[in-house]
C-alpha cells in the first residue's frame, strides 16, 4: 500500500509541476536616443506563468511598476506616452515554438510565439531567450526583444524625437518555480 501511494504521488506531483510560476521576474528597458539614454527597470509589477503541458507563456506587466532615474520621467512615461492610467498592463500571451525538456537539467535555446500588447495594441511577435533547467525542478529565464513604441500607437512628441530612440531595447531575466 506505502509503494501505491508514493507512486500517485510522484505521479501527480509531476503533472502539477507542468506549470511554474515566475517568483523572481526583472524587466529593464533602455532607449538609446542621440541626445539621451533612458534606462527604466520592473522588479515589483511583473507576473508570468509557463504551463509546459500546452506550451502556453503569459506575462503581464505592470506599467507603473517600472522606475526610472528621476520622478518627472516617470510621471512623463505613465502619463503622456503609455498612459497607465487608461492602459495599467501590457500582456504577452504566447506558446513555445517548441517544448523544452522539463524537468531535464541543462541550457535551451527557446522562442515563444503570441501577442504582446502595449498601450491597448497587439502585436504578433517571436519572442526568444534562454532556459536554463535546475536539478531542482526551477527554471532560470534570460532573453532579449526591441519594441518600437510606433508599432503600439506610443506618440512621440517632434520635440523629443532626438530624446526618445525610435527602437527600445527591452530585457528580462528570472526564475520559474513548479506551483504546488
Amino acid at each position: 500500500m506505502g509503494i501505491r501511494v508514493w507512486v500517485i504521488s510522484l505521479l501527480t506531483g509531476g503533472a502539477f509541476a507542468q506549470r511554474l510560476v515566475a517568483d523572481t521576474l526583472y524587466l529593464r528597458f533602455y532607449s538609446d536616443a542621440p541626445l539621451e539614454k533612458i534606462t527604466a527597470e520592473n522588479t515589483r509589477g511583473v507576473y508570468s506563468f509557463l504551463d509546459l503541458s500546452t506550451d502556453s507563456v503569459f506575462v503581464r506587466i505592470k506599467i507603473r511598476g517600472f522606475s526610472f532615474p528621476n520622478k518627472l520621467m516617470e510621471e512623463h512615461f505613465n502619463e503622456n506616452y503609455l498612459e497607465s492610467e487608461k492602459y495599467p498592463y501590457a500582456y504577452f500571451r504566447g506558446k513555445l515554438v517548441a517544448p523544452i525538456p522539463y524537468p531535464t537539467p541543462g541550457t535551451y535555446a527557446v522562442s515563444a510565439k503570441g501577442v504582446l500588447e502595449i498601450h491597448g495594441v497587439k502585436q504578433e511577435r517571436l519572442l526568444s531567450g534562454v532556459f536554463e533547467v535546475q536539478p531542482n525542478g526551477h527554471l532560470l529565464l534570460s532573453g532579449k526583444a526591441y519594441v518600437k513604441p510606433a508599432d503600439h500607437q506610443i506618440d512621440i512628441p517632434r520635440l523629443l524625437v532626438k530624446k526618445i530612440a525610435e527602437t527600445v531595447e527591452v530585457t528580462w531575466w528570472g526564475r520559474y518555480v513548479p506551483t504546488p
